[in-house]
């Protein structure tokens, strides 16, 4: 009860036949759930992305939801955020702030696999091509 969700950006590639939806959740942990803590009455808001492959028929045959379900269970009260591994962090700020393969290449493999669903980034197959880009 009292929850809410806010479709923030949706998007459609017609060449890999996926649909994106950005999206924030905002509730209040106010309800009894089998399994979880006991309400606390602390409202949480979280954003998320959902990947969907759409078939030939039109419909909805893959869902992928990118979501940091820690983070949204530590607003309400339920645990601690997990902590982050400090190369994957330095990795995202670099590539963030555009400075280029020389500071990304400290924290991934030589051979790091990139992956995007976006047009303009769509033939950059490894990380040292995305940081370029990123320049």
């Amino acid at each position: 009860p009292g929850s809410s969700y806010e479709l923030n950006a949706r998007s459609f590639d017609p060449d890999t036949s996926t649909a994106t939806f950005f999206g924030t959740f905002r509730g209040t942990h106010m309800g009894h759930l089998e399994g979880f803590p006991a309400p606390t009455h602390k409202s949480m808001e979280t954003q998320y992305v959902y990947n969907m492959h759409v078939n030939a028929q039109g419909k909805v045959d893959r869902i992928t939801k990118v979501w940091h379900s820690a983070w949204a269970a530590a607003q309400v009260g339920w645990t601690l955020p997990t902590s982050i591994p400090a190369d994957a962090e330095h990795l995202f700020h670099a590539c963030e702030s555009g400075e280029g393969w020389q500071e990304v290449m400290k924290y991934c493999t030589h051979d790091a696999v990139f992956s995007a669903q976006a047009e303009p980034l769509e033939d950059i197959t490894t990380v040292h091509g995305y940081a370029e880009w990123m320049k």
